[in-house]
This record gives C-alpha cells, sequence and structure tokens, in this order.
C-alpha cells in the first residue's frame, strides 16, 4: 500500500503505510518466537527483539525502526505534508525491517 500511496502521490498516507506494515511485522515475529507482543510505546519492541536477531541485524532493525517511528506523529496528525523523499526513505526502511522479519519466521 506504501509503494502505491507514493505513486499516487499521497505521502503522507505512503509513510504511515510504511511504518504500520512494520509495526505488524515486527508484532508478528515476536508472537510467534516470544508469545508477546509490544502492548505500550512502539519502541518496546525493540527491548523485545533483541535477543531474536545477531547484534548487526538488531542494531540495523533499530536504526531504521527508528527513523520510521520519527516520522509518524508528522504523518498522522500534523498539518504539513511530507515530501516524496520522506516516503521513499520510509519504504525502504520498512522493506529493510520486513526482509529481516520474513527470514526469521521462514
Amino acid at each position: 500500500m506504501a509503494k502505491i500511496a507514493r505513486e499516487k502521490g499521497a505521502y503522507d498516507n505512503a509513510v504511515m503505510s510504511a511504518i504500520h506494515s512494520a509495526i505488524n511485522a515486527l508484532d508478528a515475529l515476536t508472537t510467534s518466537y516470544l508469545g508477546k507482543r509490544s502492548s505500550g510505546q512502539h519502541d518496546e519492541v525493540l527491548s523485545l527483539i533483541k535477543g531474536i536477531f545477531l547484534s548487526q541485524e538488531y542494531g540495523d532493525i533499530r536504526n531504521q525502526f527508528t527513523s520510521l517511528l520519527s516520522l509518524k506523529n508528522e504523518s498522522e496528525y500534523q498539518p504539513n505534508l511530507l515530501k516524496d523523499g520522506d516516503a521513499e526513505n520510509s519504504i525502504k526502511w520498512a522493506e529493510r525491517i520486513l526482509t529481516k522479519v520474513q527470514a526469521k519466521l521462514t
């Protein structure tokens, strides 16, 4: 959905979709591995996945997820519109997270 929204110039929606896909993927991973998911702040999932990934992978995911979350408030609640670069970066970060999650779930 994020890619489709970006193609249509709906950059805020593209960013929101990328963010929520990463959140959902990490929740699916922790549910599969640990039988639980983050129930508070979205960044709490980082403490849950720390033991699932190797140090380098965890660091990469932490950086990408933190970057995504930094745009969450702006994409959902602020009146200023995001730009194509924001959508492009968000999609790239989310795809990197999804690739790592998929590798763990297969």
